[in-house]
């Protein structure tokens, strides 16, 4: 294996042919060696094909969680998902910084987590320099038991997201949220407060 081991799911290569052992429906990918390469991989986890994940061995994900096809996790200092987590079409990882997803949680379609970013008033900023020319801020991302995140957001380093709390379609969020509060607008303010009592009790 590479240094820095990159899963596709689109293709596997073993023994010469093309594994077509699956995780979930979709996949493409053989279940023995995906386990393998996971720091922790639970029951009934869904990886669709063309999902694509840097660093697998600090990821961990746990039981009926579900990535889809286009999602792409660069796991720097780690990624620990909860269990029926959804990781929904084109949604990604990145930054190289810590991200916590609680049970439950929900990640729409084109949410960018960013756990880095680089200061561009002292460095250089962009993978073709050397580090030492770069100056790069990483902060752990916290998403909440039962948050969800729709569609096109940008969760930027360091924040919580609160257990419960919801982020319109189109959100930049750069403080942390409340939790069981629902969020919208330019710039991002809290518009109500969430019923968990029916949420959790729907979970049990």
């Amino acid at each position: 294996m590479p240094d820095s081991p990159l899963i596709q799911s689109n293709f596997i290569q073993q023994n010469d042919r093309m594994s077509q052992a699956t995780l979930g429906p979709g996949s493409l990918l053989d279940a023995d060696f995906i386990r393998s390469q996971f720091k922790q991989l639970g029951k009934n986890v869904k990886i669709f094909t063309g999902a694509r994940i840097d660093n697998p061995e600090a990821v961990s994900v746990g039981d009926h969680t579900q990535i889809d096809e286009g999602v792409f996790l660069f796991a720097g200092k780690g990624i620990a998902i909860g269990r029926h987590v959804h990781l929904a079409f084109t949604s990604s990882i990145s930054g190289g910084g810590e991200c916590v997803i609680g049970d439950y949680a929900s990640i729409g379609a084109g949410v960018r987590l960013i756990t880095g970013t680089e200061n561009i008033t002292e460095g250089l900023t962009n993978p073709t320099v050397s580090k030492s020319c770069r100056k790069t801020h990483r902060s752990t991302i916290e998403v909440g038991d039962h948050a969800v995140i729709y569609t096109n957001s940008i969760i930027f380093p360091g924040v919580k997201i609160g257990e419960g709390a919801v982020v319109s379609a189109g959100s930049i969020v750069h403080h942390d949220l409340k939790p069981w509060t629902i969020y919208g607008g330019m710039p991002l303010t809290a518009l109500k407060r969430r019923d968990n009592k029916q949420v959790i009790t729907a979970a049990q």
